[in-house]
């Protein structure tokens, strides 16, 4: 695919689309980029238009200095507006679940479906996952929050930081290579993204308070995919707070990096999903020459 840019409130976001039908957009997590779709992106882009975008601050994507997920959500639904994309099927992992949670409870009526992949929500997450004897799965969430002293730490030691999560939050160690690992260091080596990327963590109180704040449950059909050596059923249990249709599933034998550990699988979990949740197909394919890029 090739790799584009659109300017929104001048700033370049990067984006990539596969594809035709109904748009699904795809917001990848922390410490990834969209690369981490690579593997389920052609199985997808056969029935839908495939919109991978790069988080604001991380990949291919500008910065804005703010990263609490209320103001990244409206970015990205900006994106997808300036894109024509009308109404879309909206999928995160990790922080892009952040974001993708924080948009639906913005802008729920131009989403067809949401799906959250294996992540902590802001607000939502239980006080009891922070605990002490949880330190190997959440102290990053303490340690990219304070100012300054994780860049310091870090600096000309990305690839070995990396690399740590990598290897200790994944089940299925040959799905992210040596080669997809030197691909996300060199983006996160470049200047300023790793700081991006803690932002999301910095900004994480704020996010939290922002989910927090009393809305109307949303409406949408949901999906909730859990790994099963990840966050499990819990990430169901979170979107139960603020949402009434909620389908939730795990993926056995599974770490944290669902879409690259276990691509066949989730696949078949978001096709199904969506699926299911589609109009009739002559309206399908109506809207999706209305909303084509």
């Amino acid at each position: 695919m090739e790799q584009r840019h659109i300017n929104i409130e001048g700033k370049a976001i990067g984006y990539k689309t596969a594809g035709t039908g109904t748009p699904v957009i795809l917001l990848h997590g922390w410490p990834q980029t969209s690369h981490i779709w690579r593997k389920v992106v052609s199985a997808i882009a056969l029935r839908h238009q495939v919109i991978l975008i790069d988080l604001p601050g991380l990949g291919e994507s500008e910065s804005y200095d703010i990263y609490d997920t209320g103001f990244i959500a409206e970015i990205i639904a900006k994106t997808a507006q300036t894109l024509g994309v009308r109404e879309y099927h909206l999928v995160g992992h990790d922080i892009g679940a952040w974001v993708a949670v924080a948009q639906a409870r913005r802008f729920e009526s131009r989403l067809k479906s949401l799906t959250v992949i294996d992540a902590g929500i802001p607000g939502l997450i239980p006080d009891v996952i922070f605990k002490p004897e949880n330190a190997q799965r959440v102290w990053q969430f303490y340690f990219h929050a304070v100012a300054d002293m994780p860049e310091l730490l870090i600096k000309g030691r990305e690839k070995e930081y990396l690399a740590w999560y990598f290897q200790n939050k994944s089940v299925v160690k040959n799905a992210i290579t040596d080669l997809d690992i030197a691909h996300y260091v060199g983006q996160y080596s470049r200047r300023n993204a790793m700081s991006n990327g803690f932002g999301y963590y910095r900004a994480f109180s704020l996010s939290a308070e922002q989910n927090r704040a009393v809305h109307p449950k949303l409406t949408i059909p949901i999906l909730a995919i859990g790994a099963e050596s990840g966050v499990g059923t819990s990430i169901g249990m979170a979107m139960d707070k603020i949402a009434d249709r909620v389908t939730t599933k795990v993926v056995t034998h599974c770490g944290h990096y669902v879409p690259e550990e276990r691509p066949s699988e989730f696949s078949e979990l978001l096709l199904s999903f969506i699926e299911d949740h589609q109009p009739c197909a002559n309206d399908q394919f109506s809207n999706a020459r209305q909303t084509a890029l």
